[in-house]
């Protein structure tokens, strides 16, 4: 079998798809786009394809990856222009390598994502006050999240953000659009998600924000080991 990783793009009206929904659409492009695929045995065979993580509902990805087995080794030239050819609006190969079976997985070595956060902003809210509020969040040392579970509201875990965006935060305002760039970092304990970091930059730093209008967009997933972070290609 040769393993073969993808970097793809998830945009348009993909963005709405579940991470099930999106797993079953790039299922069909690969039936379509007739690759030697390897299944599974057993009494239900599946597709041997694997996602470096799961993406919430309505975010899109400027680059994804997967990992499919190959019965056969394909030139990386003919997947990527077999597969463009056969996909929906919104999905894109941008590139593969193949890496050893023996590889971690994906979902092992993916712990670092970047969002761009863009929403609505309070009219008159400035870049001054922005940076102020920015640098506010970078200096401290702990900024705790409650979160609530959603089925018992006497669930309540706390999560220290700081041990998940671990760069400092930087953003801009233009006219009453607020964009923000968040590094996310999982680690033993979970992650955070980027909705959540936005409610506690307007709940707990003053941001002036709409807490339920946030569009987020991941701009990249890398493997960071320290304060480096490394693409999923490179660290093979």
């Amino acid at each position: 079998m040769e393993r073969l990783r993808l970097a793809v793009k998830k945009d348009g009206a993909l963005q709405f798809l579940s991470h099930l929904d999106f797993a079953r659409a790039v299922r069909y492009v690969i039936i379509r786009a007739r690759l030697p695929i390897a299944y599974s045995e057993g009494f239900n065979p599946h597709m041997k394809l694997s996602f470096a993580s799961a993406l919430g509902v309505g975010v899109r990805a400027d680059e994804e990856y997967l990992d499919m087995e190959l019965r056969e080794r394909l030139p990386v030239k003919d997947v990527v222009e077999q597969m463009n050819a056969q996909s929906p609006d919104g999905f894109v190969v941008l590139g593969g390598k193949y890496v050893d079976a023996r590889a971690p997985k994906l979902m092992a070595m993916a712990n670092y994502a970047v969002y761009r956060l863009t929403g609505p902003v309070q009219a008159g809210y400035g870049d001054d006050a922005l940076q102020k509020a920015l640098q506010a969040f970078n200096d401290a040392s702990d900024v705790m999240y409650e979160k609530v579970s959603p089925k018992d509201a006497r669930k309540v875990r706390l999560i220290n953000v700081k041990h998940h965006v671990v760069e400092p935060l930087s953003g801009k305002t233009d006219g009453e659009t607020l964009t923000l760039r968040v590094g996310i970092l999982q680690t033993d304990e979970g992650a955070i998600k980027p909705q959540q970091v936005w409610e506690v930059l307007g709940k707990q730093f003053g941001i002036p924000l709409d807490a339920d209008m946030m569009l987020a967009r991941r701009i990249g997933i890398y493997h960071r080991r320290g304060r480096k972070n490394q693409s999923l290609f490179e660290t093979i």
